[in-house]
């Protein structure tokens, strides 16, 4: 059992836009890798509790009932918009509904979290493989520091045009779930 896996939940539901099945890419995963997952992480916010904790208890189903995925969820930053001060200044409105006003939602502390718990992981498991599901450069220095310092071998999963530049280079292999065969293989 020498495989990590973290998965950014936002990024692969974006890179996949259909609907697809954690059981089996898990399963296709230790099958492309012919080893067994060690540990598993998903990342994710969410700001529809019920909804969201539905999904979580499933993905924290051990296998092969379910995924096996350790579930750590953050918060939602909102921000309402306003105009700069030399446009006016004022609230960002909605053109149709003037009553409603935009706001900037955005992820906290995902990609910390997945960083943190990434390298805590490998030094308390020293597993050999590392699968990650994302794609943000942000993730570069500890990627970069498991490549070339601890020998780990870099899979991405995800698509290699939604993939950092930064993390493509230390990478093994690119596991695109958005084309074949991964498209079919892990569709519900």
């Amino acid at each position: 059992m020498s495989i990590g896996w973290f998965v950014d939940g936002s990024f692969l539901y974006k890179t996949y836009p259909g609907q697809f099945d954690y059981i089996k890419l898990r399963l296709q995963i230790e099958q492309a890798l012919s080893d067994t997952i060690d540990e598993a992480y998903y990342f994710n916010s969410d700001d529809d509790p019920p909804r969201a904790t539905r999904f979580n208890n499933f993905l924290m189903i051990p296998p092969p009932a379910g995924p096996g995925l350790r579930v750590k969820m953050y918060w939602l930053s909102k921000k309402k918009l306003f105009w700069p001060d030399r446009l006016g200044g004022g609230p960002v409105l909605h053109p149709a509904d003037p009553s409603v006003q935009y706001e900037l939602v955005s992820q906290k502390a995902v990609d910390v979290g997945l960083a943190f718990h990434m390298v805590r992981s490998f030094n308390k498991r020293h597993w050999t493989k590392l699968v990650l599901c994302a794609g943000d450069g942000d993730f570069h220095e500890p990627v970069q520091n498991l490549v070339e310092a601890e020998n780990v071998e870099l899979y991405l999963v995800g698509s290699q045009a939604r993939t950092s530049p930064d993390l493509l280079p230390y990478a093994r292999g690119v596991f695109e779930v958005d084309k074949e065969p991964w498209l079919s293989a892990i569709r519900r």
